[in-house]
């Protein structure tokens, strides 16, 4: 067991410093701006300035973040969309929008993302809506034509990225209701839930967005709060099977829109492949824990929240979960760079390297 950590280990290193090189030679896909939308898989603390919103700006959440700062990202360090960020050439995450104080603070672009939300607007409460979060936008390309003047702006707009990760809260909300085995009623959510999005989509294309890096949805059923449910600490497969029929309809929506929109450009991150690929073979990503969540109470550490008075685990890097429904940093960060440089199995058609640089 020592010699296989040893070897794990070994291979995160190597995979950090290949990841950490190809961020410095990132200049020939570097964004402008990059714009986020989406739910607490991208907010990277909006919700911290809403009263009632569900949080996670208190300890230990960002235990592992530049100086342990729980900064409302729903993780113990950061998300994918801040390792995406910096690969497309920025510094570091755009702002969460409630933070700014000017548009100046902006020119990198901005997060728009609120934990909790979802393609519908009923989905979650107290949080920033999709409709909400794209009409925030929709103020700041207005201020941004204004300065800059519109042909600028649709040149600065038409180059940066638009990195959007939501649905999963919509699919989640299906759970208890869900007939075991009933493929028609899992096709019918599927059915409801994606036009919403798509019109979602088109929404910010006549904004000016044109190159999209949507995240598809993982296995739902996996999560620790629901495997707790379950003999065993087992997955739900109807759950699982939920988000693959509607990362399959995704991918369609996707290239449908690539035809119908001039200059609309994609690439979809594939999270249930990219899940499936790092579980498959778990020591070689340096994972020895797949089922429990790292910080929590109860079952897998899961039948409770993660608060300032709850025990973590020391060995982060080996958790796949941060808490009951979240990755750690470590998945995140994996996560990105096969979005990021990964071949067609996990980012389609292009990856975003690539999708930047066309």
């Amino acid at each position: 067991m020592e010699k296989l950590q040893k070897a794990a280990t070994l291979f995160l290193f190597l995979s950090l410093i290949s990841f950490l090189a190809n961020l410095s030679t990132a200049a020939a896909a570097t964004s402008p701006a990059v714009f986020v939308f989406g739910d607490s898989t991208v907010d990277v603390g909006n919700n911290n300035f809403i009263p009632d919103a569900p949080k996670a700006n208190l300890p230990p959440y960002g235990v592992d973040y530049p100086g342990r700062i729980p900064t409302g990202r729903y993780g113990n360090g950061f998300l994918g969309v801040d390792f995406v960020a910096m690969a497309a050439g920025l510094r570091s995450s755009p702002p969460p929008f409630l933070s700014l104080s000017s548009a100046v603070q902006g020119r990198q672009g901005v997060n728009f993302a609120s934990a909790g939300s979802g393609v519908f607007d009923t989905t979650g409460s107290y949080v920033v809506t999709m409709t909400q979060q794209i009409k925030d936008f929709s103020t700041f390309a207005g201020n941004l034509t204004a300065a800059k003047g519109a042909r600028s702006a649709a040149v600065f707009l038409s180059k940066s990225l638009f990195y959007v990760s939501v649905g999963s809260n919509d699919l989640f909300a299906f759970d208890t209701v869900l007939i075991p085995g009933n493929s028609t009623q899992k096709d019918e959510i599927v059915a409801a839930v994606l036009p919403q999005f798509a019109d979602q989509l088109r929404s910010l294309y006549q904004l000016g967005a044109r190159k999209f890096a949507v995240v598809g949805t993982a296995q739902l059923g996996c999560v620790p709060f629901v495997r707790t449910r379950f003999p065993g600490g087992a997955c739900s497969p109807d759950l699982n099977d939920l988000p693959l029929r509607y990362k399959t309809a995704t991918r369609a929506l996707l290239g449908h829109l690539a035809m119908e929109l001039e200059g609309f450009r994609y690439s979809f991150s594939d999270f249930f492949e990219i899940v499936s690929h790092i579980q498959s073979d778990p020591p070689k990503y340096g994972f020895t824990e797949l089922a429990a969540a790292c910080c929590g109470s109860g079952r897998l550490n899961a039948e409770g929240p993660c608060t300032p008075n709850s025990t973590y685990c020391g060995d982060r890097n080996q958790y796949f979960w941060w808490d009951a429904s979240h990755p750690s940093q470590e998945v995140y960060r994996l996560g990105a760079r096969l979005s990021f440089y990964g071949p067609r199995q996990f980012a389609y058609p292009v990856n975003i390297h690539s999708l930047l640089k066309s």
